[in-house]
Order: structure tokens, then sequence, then C-alpha cells
């Protein structure tokens, strides 16, 4: 999440409980970092998996729930997992779900296997997700807006939704979004900072034309943020 969801919504007691849970979870992977001013250190954690930041992945729970998204019960990828903060969040609403997550970092791997024990973890760049494996849900939460080409991408995530699946997507919205583009990252074809700016309009637009065949739900998160299922 790189927006300010505080201006919008006010995370509740639970999401800061939820915040704490998960760094108690996760800060002992990085804790040498503290010492040795490596990234990321244990402040910089603090201050990143916030309460507002936890808010942000309940409400899109919330939001899944409330468009009949079933993800109980199901396998479920988080692309770009990061430390785990979605599927720590699942775990606990969801206990039946075999839940999966990739990234690209291997010390996020490893506070994602902390924060989600059980989930089963691996290391990959969208451009290499394995066509072989299918999933009930996939969710891609704040990474489109990274990448140099966005509607591949897109298409190549709906190669491994189930026939009966769903496709959860996730960007900031473009209209208050001002974070600039940052450094390039050829190995991962996307960079740092933001090169991809929606509106709520165009992001509509943007998925039906790529996707027509497929059941489209967008609308706005409490936070402000732009969400899209796309289902058969």
């Amino acid at each position: 999440m790189r927006t300010d969801p505080g201006a919008r919504y006010r995370p509740t007691p639970a999401d800061a409980r939820n915040a704490a849970n998960l760094l108690q979870e996760i800060l002992p992977v990085v804790q040498p970092n503290a010492l040795t001013g490596e990234w990321p250190t244990p402040a910089f954690l603090e201050h990143y998996f916030d309460a507002s930041r936890l808010a942000m992945a309940r409400l899109l729970l919330d939001r899944c729930d409330a468009e009949d998204v079933d993800i109980a019960g199901k396998r479920v990828l988080d692309i770009g997992c990061h430390a785990g903060a979605l599927l720590h969040l699942m775990r606990a609403r969801y206990p039946e779900s075999a839940l999966f997550g990739c990234d690209v970092s291997d010390v996020k791997l490893a506070m994602a296997n902390r924060a989600c024990p059980d989930a089963e973890l691996f290391f990959s760049a969208l451009s290499d997700l394995p066509t072989s494996s299918r999933y009930d849900v996939v969710f891609l939460m704040e990474v489109l807006e990274h990448t140099v080409d966005p509607e591949a991408v897109v298409r190549r995530l709906l190669e491994i939704v189930s026939a009966s699946g769903t496709l959860i997507l996730t960007v900031p919205d473009g209209r208050e979004d001002h974070l600039p583009a940052k450094e390039y990252h050829s190995e991962f074809d996307s960079y740092a900072g933001h090169i991809n700016f929606w509106s709520p309009e165009s992001w509509r637009y943007f998925l039906a034309r790529i996707a027509s065949e497929r059941t489209l739900r967008t609308g706005q998160l409490p936070t402000g943020h732009l969400f899209a299922a796309l289902s058969i």
C-alpha cells in the first residue's frame, strides 16, 4: 500500500492487533539488520506494516466475501506475498484453505513463512509463474502499477486461475497516487516506483478490454484502493 489510507479510513483496534501480531512473527527474521542497517530493518517494518496496511488487507477480504468469492477450502495464491500479511489474515479467516505465496525476495519469503507457517511458499517472478499449476483464487495486490506491461500480466494470471476461479486485483487510485517511477529492475520488467495510474473509470475499461469473456466486478475499498474480481 503506497497511498495514505488514513485519509479515507481509520483502522480499527482489531487492525492494530493484527499488525502487532504480524510484526511479532516477522521481526525476528530481520532483527540482525538493526545493527547492520541492511534492508529491511525492524524500524522499517514497524512503519510499513502499520494498522492501516492491515486494514487494507482485511477490507479486501471483506469485499471478497461480499462479492461471494469462494475462498474457504480453496487453493489460494498470493503473488508478491511480501511478509505474508494477506496470508496471515487468510489463515485466521479460512483455516481449511490451501494457501500459497510467491515473491522475488528470500527475506520476504522468510518473513512470510513466519507469518503463515503452513503456506506453501516459492520464489518466482510474474513472468516465471508455472502455468502447470491452477488456483481457485489468485491475489495480486499493489503490483500492476509497477509493471511495464500490465495487460500482459493480467492475461498471464488468468492462465493460472482454475476454470471456476477468480482473479483478485488491487491498485492505488491513480487520481491520488503521486509515487514516481524509481529504479528499473530488468529481471522483473518492473519499476520500484509507479508507472501506471488508473482512475476508477479507466480501471474498469482496462480490465473489460482484456477479459471481455469474464465476469468483471470493480469498485473501491474504503481505503480508496481500486478493486477488481475477474471470474467465469
